[in-house]
């Protein structure tokens, strides 16, 4: 089932106020965009949430979001919410930060009042789509007006000026062929002598001089290469990644895929969503062995409120 912070970070792209039953409500203030003349710097339209804990009247938002996103009663969703506030004044109340994840902390004060601090990682403003932060770097010239229309003057007239003939070049352009012949020649040669030496070491021919020492001519021998015969190698066989640790399952692909995006979101890279059956089932990986998802679903148990489990 999704997380109720995750539900207010939904509700907050599109609604200015989201009330939680019994803990408080999370306020929505928007900025516009502001320019800095003096040090060329650009801030993009923004969000700035408040927190109001006096304003805790039920007006059945997330009740209702919860109950048509994971497909459950509304009872059943309402009894999600308050098990949800529950904890949450019984962590603060031992002196805990309660983390929303990307919308901010909540805490106790030494007067027992409720402190807010807001996660500045997401932008809840919808005008601030594709936009950045960003300073422009002055452009600074070195070369005055005068000096670059000199400059400019001086390369037309060197355009202008007659080219001469270097004879010297000319001569020196001549003598590259007639060295460039020899040494192709001699190239040739120490190919020629390499092929001659190979030849005579697998006795193809032979030279004049060594017919005297060696005698008659014999039955020409045979040479045989060496052969290399290639010896079976074990393998350990790969084995398949088919244990997942799942997030949740869906009756509709659009949840799906907007879970995993979320869990991307969320640093779970390896997320994904497929079809089983009749349903579509959300998961954060896959894994080789049951001993590594073991262990990736006690971190993910102690970090996140997912109720995630291991599939085989």
């Amino acid at each position: 089932m999704i997380s109720i912070a995750e539900a207010i970070s939904d509700l907050l792209f599109v609604r200015d106020t989201v009330v939680v039953p019994g803990l408080g409500a999370f306020m929505k203030k928007t900025t516009s965009a502001k320019v800095n003349p003096v040090a060329n710097f650009f801030t993009m339209p923004n969000c700035d949430i408040v927190f109001d804990a006096n304003l805790r009247e039920d007006n059945d938002l997330i009740v209702n979001y919860i109950s048509d996103k994971d497909r459950v009663s509304k009872s059943e969703a309402k009894t999600h919410l308050v098990l949800f506030v529950t904890d949450c004044f019984n962590k603060m109340k031992q002196g805990k930060k309660l983390v929303l994840e990307h919308i901010g902390t909540l805490r106790f004060d030494y007067d027992n009042n409720l402190v807010f601090e807001q996660d500045k990682s997401v932008n809840y403003n919808a005008d601030a789509f594709g936009l950045c932060d960003f300073s422009l770097q002055p452009v600074i010239q070195s070369k005055s007006k005068e000096e670059i229309k000199a400059e400019i003057e001086q390369q037309q007239k060197e355009k202008n000026t007659p080219v001469t003939v270097d004879e010297k070049a000319v001569h020196a352009d001549d003598e590259k062929p007639r060295r460039s012949g020899w040494l192709w020649i001699l190239l040739c040669l120490l190919i020629a002598a390499g092929v001659l030496y190979g030849l005579h070491e697998f006795d193809a021919i032979r030279f004049p001089w060594e017919e005297t020492q060696r005698g008659p001519a014999s039955a020409p021998g045979t040479y045989k290469l060496p052969f290399y015969e290639k010896k079976w190698e074990w393998k350990e066989p790969v084995r398949e990644a088919n244990i997942w640790i799942v997030a949740g399952i869906y009756g509709h692909e659009e949840d799906a895929a907007r879970m995993a995006q979320s869990l991307q979101w969320k640093g779970y890279t390896a997320a994904f969503y497929e079809l089983r059956g009749d349903r579509w089932y959300v998961s954060f990986g896959r894994y080789t062995t049951e001993e590594e998802a073991t262990a990736v679903l006690r971190e993910i148990r102690a970090k996140t409120e997912y109720k995630a489990w291991i599939l085989k």
